[in-house]
């Protein structure tokens, strides 16, 4: 499938940091208009949740995204260099933030949309505050009782399958071993993440969920940008997994739960990711693309309880 690079743009320039996302809730529900077979509604915390169905299918996919950013910018334009996009401030020049974070996931799920069959898809709210409207998603037990498995492009770089999040292992052994194949195809690998919707959905609703890395950079500063090459191949990927992985059953987990405190744990898989992270030796994901590409001067917006200042490394807990 082909990147619909004017969507894309259309969406970077809207404004919605959290608790403020209508225009991106209503620009969402005017493409849904568009797309023919859908049903979609707003629950009590304006999640949308959407069904496009054409055969009846026992059980669906479903992709997740959500609709608010950290960085509130009305003056946004939108600058294409080398094959990757950063924000520009039209007032003052300045670099900004894109709000990547997660327009790429929104992207991703209004493009497959039009070309999945049967496909639910669950746009929340204020994931960036605490996953808030994930939550409260989470209840919609008539949404999600017939869903399959999560899969959500909420991810900086290009090769992350995230598969273990918000302090669980949010992936089904039995979906990786059908998807193994095709990630490799496509050079993801299993990496621990943080947290974000769809490790909370998959904690509530005990179904497989994971994250993807979708080609944005430097999230939740001005020095964001977006490889669109690396973004086009997330999106191929996300479609092969819709079209491959059979929707004929429920792939649950068994829930159970791994304090982030490294301290506090005995030395298992997360610990090893983490001395592999912060190892800069070994963990260089960003090493390819430079400040200095971008001359630019930014800052870089903290969080309510940041003390480092470094979205890319952060290590502060989320409970």
């Amino acid at each position: 499938m082909k990147l619909d690079l004017n969507l894309l743009k259309r969406l970077l320039v809207i404004d919605h940091p959290s608790k403020s996302e209508w225009p991106m809730i209503s620009f969402i529900i005017n493409e849904c208009y568009k797309i023919g077979n859908l049903e979609f509604e707003l629950d009590e915390y304006c999640n949308i949740l959407i069904t496009k169905n054409t055969t009846n299918p026992e059980f669906y996919p479903c992709v997740c995204a959500h609709m608010d950013c950290v960085l509130p910018n009305k003056y946004k334009s939108l600058k294409i260099e080398q094959g990757r996009i950063f924000g520009k401030n039209v007032k003052t020049g300045k670099r900004i933030g894109l709000g990547a974070d997660d327009v790429n996931g929104i992207c991703c799920a209004l493009q497959l949309l039009k070309v999945i069959p049967n496909l639910k898809v669950c746009f929340t709210t204020e994931e960036e505050i605490g996953f808030k409207g994930a939550f409260v998603a989470a209840d919609n037990i008539d949404f999600f009782y017939n869903v399959s498995y999560l899969i959500q492009a909420d991810r900086h770089g290009s090769s992350d399958l995230i598969t273990f999040t918000n302090g669980i292992y949010s992936a089904s052994e039995e979906w990786l071993q059908e998807v193994t194949p095709i990630a490799a195809k496509y050079k993801y690998s299993e990496e621990v993440g943080l947290g974000t919707d769809v490790g909370a959905l998959a904690e509530q609703l005990q179904l497989s969920g994971v994250n993807l890395s979708c080609g944005y950079y430097k999230e939740h500063t001005d020095k964001e940008f977006i490889v669109i090459s690396e973004f086009q191949n997330c999106l191929n990927f996300m479609e092969e997994i819709l079209t491959t992985i059979p929707c004929n059953k429920q792939y649950d987990i068994k829930l159970g739960y791994y304090p982030y405190n490294k301290e506090s744990m005995v030395y298992g898989y997360y610990d090893r990711y983490y001395d592999d992270f912060y190892d800069d030796e070994n963990h260089d994901y960003l090493s390819k693309y430079k400040d200095e590409d971008y001359p630019e001067d930014g800052y870089e917006l903290p969080c309510d309880t940041c003390e480092t200042y470094d979205c890319m490394n952060c290590t502060k807990q989320f409970y």
